[in-house]
């Protein structure tokens, strides 16, 4: 019976994929977790954001975020500095390392996006997009 369940089938799809990212990451000695990279890839796309920010745009809770900054920091990929506008928060951007490291790793991380995806054709994506993005919306309301 689980087995047929959508909300199962999808949470066994995610943990797949990060499976599949993290043994592939593993393969080319990269120490990084495939949702540190989302927050590195975070973090570059959005310059200056704060660890709030990053948490409600990947999903993750107050203390996830705060190890993953914290281990990007101590790789040397993340620079945090005091925000301008409000002492409180402290902003976050990509160092020169971690640009090295986001160069290096589009090139991997995109034959991982390919390897799900490449038995799809572009109705079945944009119709899968499609239908993950109504669950969401169901669920925000």
């Amino acid at each position: 019976m689980i087995n047929t369940n959508i909300y199962f089938q999808i949470e066994l799809t995610a943990r797949k994929i990060r499976q599949y990212g993290q043994n592939v990451l593993r393969s080319h000695g990269i120490n990084m977790t495939i949702e540190q990279w989302l927050v590195l890839n975070v973090v570059n796309e959005n310059e200056a954001i704060n660890q709030i920010e990053v948490g409600e745009l990947l999903v993750k809770d107050k203390p996830t975020i705060s190890r993953m900054v914290n281990h990007l920091e101590k790789q040397g990929y993340v620079i945090k500095s005091v925000s301008a506008s409000d002492s409180r928060k402290a902003e976050l951007r990509v160092s020169k390392e971690g640009k090295k490291m986001i160069d290096n790793l589009y090139p991997i991380i995109e034959k991982i996006r390919f390897k799900g995806l490449n038995e799809l054709s572009n109705d079945e994506k944009h119709t899968m997009a499609r239908l993950l993005k109504k669950i969401q919306e169901n669920l925000a309301n």
